[in-house]
Formats: C-alpha cells, structure tokens, sequence
C-alpha cells in the first residue's frame, strides 16, 4: 500500500539524495586528481600532519631554489679563480725565468764604465771625481787630506803624467772606498769601473784629453726576454680584470655588495699606454697596499691655494696655504685610544683598547698632533696588529723617544695621501705633470713631497689660486665595497661569501704585474749624460720584489694570517668548501623533499581507479535515488483515491 509522502519523509529522501549527489562528486573528484578530498577538512586528523608536511616542504623547496642561485654564483667564482691561478702560474714561470738571467748585466751602462786620462797636459787640477757618492777633488796645492788628490809632485808634460795622474787616483781610492775597490781595474791610464758609481756631473769627464767608454746595452735576446715579459705581465693584468669582473645573476661576484658597477677600474687598453701612465722613473707603479688602494681627494677647500715648488731633477713640492692635506682618522682618548705607549725601540705606538688602530693600513701616511712637540709629526705605517692595537713604522719615520701619554691625552692622528700613491693633477694648466707621486708629508700636514716629469713643473716656484676647477686626486684600482655576505642554505647550515676584487691577494697580484709591466724596468738613462737616481740593481730588485709578490699571493704559507683573504690557495679553499657545502645540502635536501612529499602523498592521494568504480556506484545510487524521489513526489490524496 503506497503511503503519501509527508513533509519530513520528502526531506529525508531529499537527504539522501543528497548525500549520494556528494559522494559522487567526492569520488569524481578522487578519480580525477588523486586527492583525497578538495580542502583539508575533508582529511580528518590527518589535515594536522599535512599542513605541517606541506610547510615544511615549501621550506625546503625555497632552500632549494635559493642554493641553485648560490651554486651558480660559487661554479662563477671558482671558474674564475681558475681562470687567475692559470695567468698567474704561466706569468710567475715566466718571471722566475726572466730572474735566472744575470739582471746586473741586463741593466744598460753597467758594465761599460771607463775613462782614460789621455792627456798628458796640466789640464785635471781643480777638477773633481764623484765616485759611490764621495766627491774627490783633484789638487794641485800640496793639499793631499780628506777626499784631495794632490797632483803636485807630478810632472805636467812627461810621457807618464796622464797615468800618475790615474795612479794617483788608484791609491785614494784603494784607501777610501776599500769595500768596493775590487770592482775597479786600473791600467795604465784607464780606469774601468761599474759605471754606475760614477757621477755624471763629475767636472773631470769635462776635462780635455778625458774620455770615457762605450756604455753596455742589452743585447736582442736580451730586450726580447724583456719585452716578452712585460707583456705577459700586462696581458695577465687584463686576464685578472675580466676575471674578478665577472656579472653573474644580477651582480658583480667580487664586487663586495656593490652590484651595479664593476669592481675593478682598469682604463688602459695597451702595454704602451700604461707605461706611458707609470713610466718607471717619476710615476712608478705603487710598491705598497694602501697606495695601490689609495682613494683620496684633496680641493682647495682644504688647502686654500697651493704653491708648486721645485726641488730638482724629478722632485717637487705642493704646499697649502691655508690649510693641509689631512683627514682626520683617530682622535686619542679614554674610550678609542686609552692610554697611548711610544716604544722607540721597536717603532712603535700601542693603545690599550682593542681595534684602536683598525682604520689605518699598512702603507698609510699618518700625521700626529697635539702629542708634544716629542712625537708629533709624520709616520708611514709598516704594520698594523690583528688586534688593533699596535702600529709599526717604517725606519724612516722612527719613534723619537719612550713615553706613555694617559688616556691618549687628545692627541690627533690624521691620514693624507700615502708615500706611493699617484696623484692625478686635475684640471690644471697643461703645462703642470698630469700625475705626482707621493714620496713624503711635511710634519704639519701643509706640505707633500712629490716626483713628477721635470718638464712639466715650474722651474720656479708657482702659486695656483684656489678654485673649484683643480683638484689632486689618487684612484684605487678597486671600485666596490666591503660587504660580507652570509647565506644560509637549510636550517642549521651557511656558507659566507667575502671573496672581494681588494682582497690581499689580488691587490699583490695587481702590484707585482704592476711593478713589472711598467715603463723602465731596465733603466736606460747613460750617468753621463747627468741622470740622477740611476741604479744598477733596481731591475733585479724589482723582479725580485715582483716574484716575491707573485708566490705570498699564491701561498703564503701562513705569514700573512692575519689578513683577509691573503692567498689564493685560501681562497680557493674556502670557495671549494662551499662547494662541498652546497652539494652536500643539495643532497639532503632533495632527500627531505623527497621524504616529505612522499608523506603528504600518502596522507592525501587515493588510487584513482578505486575511486573510479566507487564514482560509478555512486552514480547507479544516485539514478535510484532520483527514481524514488521522483515516484514519492508523483503520489498525492487525490491520486491515492482514485
């Protein structure tokens, strides 16, 4: 007997209905991703378990991304180490080859010094002899004391007296130049000698009769060694400065967090145009860190009008009218200094508190005041303590007295251009040396000491009237910062990133190719023509500071620990490490990735198949329950009465 459906059966088969109209469309659902359900309310307890999986897996996935960046950067950085350890090793054979030659001999004019006194005439008293430095002056007085050379027992006219006279010279000099009279040979009247220790405004090469030898000059295989060298160097210079200007994801690797700009400023194209910069006789490469990284600018702002002056030859003079060429650095009381103790034993100043001096550098100028006329003054600075609180001086500026002053007692340490660097002269007439190199600072501060090209200084003193068109101005060759990056690449673990374009040991690469891509490395000015500062050793001298240079930059075997980054087996080390690093956490991190999907799969996926069958179950259910729904709702009163 067919009942008619009242109001609460309807709603309940309406329910029903329902239900399976929802779990068709769960299981289509299923069938079609693989989920369990579309939100997590429909995982039950395990929603808990998959929100904490999931983020935990987001964690890891940005790990992941974020060390592919960083492994690209360190892959950039080590190809370019590589890159630098290959130039560097094939320059440094090169150099240790070039030093193997017999570099005395190499220097022209060394090994032809001769004169022979060919005139038997009265024609030597009066005239004067400059031998290593010691003037000997030729007499005719009786007068044979000192440095005289008494020429009146001799006979002006006889067949000998031009070899008396050389005689007479053999016997001064064996008495007062014992140490180098082996390099001398004396025959006859011909006196041949390195020709180096000859000074070439001696008044007796001007005398008649008095003629000197051929100087040496080095030889074609010789200048091709030479050449080959300094083009190499030059070639390895530019080798470095396209590999440390590498641009990788955005940025400059080496450039200290400066990204936008490289960080090393090399504007020379050619070997010629370099050494046409540093000619290797008044601008010479600087030969120290704080000048090869020297960043100062002087205005008259600062100096008021200056004053060019000169000294001679190649030295010159800048004086400030009014003002100086010092910043100041250090202001010496309890709190940055502390007590302040003078050793002049060792050369040194040492502060109590630590880090007091972490300003100042190797190589910097420094000029001190208000300490008491005792020490105030100008240093150059040899070293610097690890921990800041101990400055070495060179010899040249000694400490002149032990004393301690009480909490600094106010003295002030200012910096100035440092002994070495290359001022450029900017925006004057000319006629004025484009670039001055720094050779020392007046004890106030008012004055630098210069060498420049003596044809273009005033032969006079000359005022320049201060204006905002000049300026002197001393570029460091790096161009970036100082920043130290730390990276962490999962959890627990980081890597830091401060390999920088300034670091110590490509600043000492820079400065050893520097030093031997320059102009003159083997000094070819002839003495006799009146050069001054000629030197038979500084080719060897800079060679061999160059290779010195070369291998502390490769490995310094520890000497150098107490710097940043002081060779490149450091660096390559601390690089190869965070390679290792990165691999290693690529590792466990595909690993954990791989561990935590596979848990948020089994918590969220269902087989499709399974849900396919159940989706078509439900649908059969579904057509019932329609059909059902559908008779109920066609019964009514007036259809049961009929």
């Amino acid at each position: 007997m067919t009942r008619v459906p009242t109001y609460n059966s309807y709603m309940n088969m309406l329910s029903q209905t329902m239900n399976t109209k929802a779990n068709l469309d769960l299981y289509n659902f299923q069938a079609l991703t693989g989920l369990k359900s579309p939100t997590y309310s429909g995982y039950g307890m395990s929603a808990s378990s998959i929100v904490g999986n999931e983020a935990a897996l987001g964690i890891t996935k940005n790990f992941m991304e974020n060390n592919k960046i960083l492994t690209t950067e360190v892959k950039a950085v080590n190809t370019s180490l590589e890159a630098i350890s290959k130039a560097v090793n094939d320059f440094k054979s090169l150099l240790t080859n070039f030093s193997g030659m017999d570099l005395e001999k190499i220097t022209p004019d060394y090994t032809g010094g001769e004169i022979t006194f060919g005139s038997n005439e009265d024609v030597y008293a009066g005239t004067t002899l400059t031998v290593n430095g010691q003037v000997y002056t030729f007499t005719n007085n009786g007068d044979n004391t000192g440095n005289n050379i008494d020429l009146s027992t001799l006979t002006p006219g006889s067949d000998t007296y031009g070899a008396d006279v050389m005689n007479a010279l053999k016997e001064k000099l064996q008495t007062s130049d014992a140490a180098n009279f082996p390099d001398f040979t004396f025959d006859g009247n011909k006196f041949e000698f390195p020709l180096y220790t000859i000074d070439g405004e001696s008044s007796v090469l001007d005398a008649s009769g008095v003629t000197t030898g051929k100087p040496h000059t080095m030889n074609d295989e010789q200048y091709r060694n030479m050449k080959e060298l300094q083009t190499m160097a030059f070639t390895t210079m530019t080798a470095l400065v396209d590999s440390l200007n590498i641009f990788a994801n955005g940025k400059y690797l080496f450039g200290g967090g400066v990204s936008t700009q490289a960080p090393i400023d090399f504007p020379f194209k050619t070997l010629d145009e370099f050494q046409s910069y540093y000619d290797g006789l008044n601008i010479t490469y600087p030969t120290n860190s704080s000048a090869d990284l020297s960043t100062y600018n002087v205005g008259a702002s600062m100096t008021g009008a200056i004053e060019l002056i000169n000294n001679g030859g190649n030295k010159g003079t800048i004086k400030a009218t009014n003002g100086s060429f010092l910043t100041p650095s250090i202001s010496a009381n309890e709190s940055t200094t502390g007590d302040l103790t003078f050793n002049s034993d060792k050369n040194t100043i040492k502060a109590t508190q630590y880090g007091a001096f972490n300003t100042i550098k190797p190589g910097d100028s420094i000029v001190i005041s208000d300490a008491g006329d005792t020490h105030n003054g100008a240093y150059i600075v040899k070293s610097v303590s690890a921990d800041g609180k101990t400055i070495t001086f060179e010899d040249s500026t000694p400490i002149r007295a032990d004393d301690t002053i009480a909490n600094g007692g106010g003295a002030q340490f200012s910096k100035s251009f440092p002994v070495g660097a290359v001022i450029n002269m900017e925006g004057f007439d000319n006629n004025i040396s484009p670039q001055v190199q720094v050779t020392g600072i007046s004890a106030d501060g008012t004055e630098l000491y210069v060498s420049m090209d003596p044809a273009r200084w005033p032969e006079t003193s000359q005022t320049i009237e201060a204006s905002s068109r000049w300026k002197l101005d001393s570029n460091s060759y790096y161009r970036g910062g100082e920043l130290i990056s730390e990276k962490r690449v999962n959890d627990n673990q980081s890597i830091t990133l401060d390999v920088n374009a300034n670091d110590p040991v490509f600043e000492q690469m820079f400065r050893a190719l520097g030093m031997i891509a320059q102009g003159n490395l083997v000094d070819t000015r002839n003495p006799l023509d009146g050069g001054t500062g000629i030197d038979p050793n500084e080719t060897l001298n800079r060679v061999t500071e160059a290779l010195d240079l070369i291998n502390d930059a490769l490995y310094s075997g520890g000497r150098n620990s107490d710097l940043k980054n002081p060779d490149l087996y450091t660096v390559q080390a601390k690089m190869n490490s965070n390679t290792i690093i990165l691999n290693s956490v690529e590792e466990n991190l595909t690993l954990v990735s791989n561990n935590l999907q596979t848990n948020i799969d089994s918590l969220k996926k269902v087989d499709k198949e399974e849900a396919a069958v159940k989706a078509l179950l439900a649908l059969n259910q579904l057509n019932a329950s329609y059909s059902v729904l559908q008779a109920a709702m066609s019964t009514s009163l007036l259809n049961y009465l009929n």
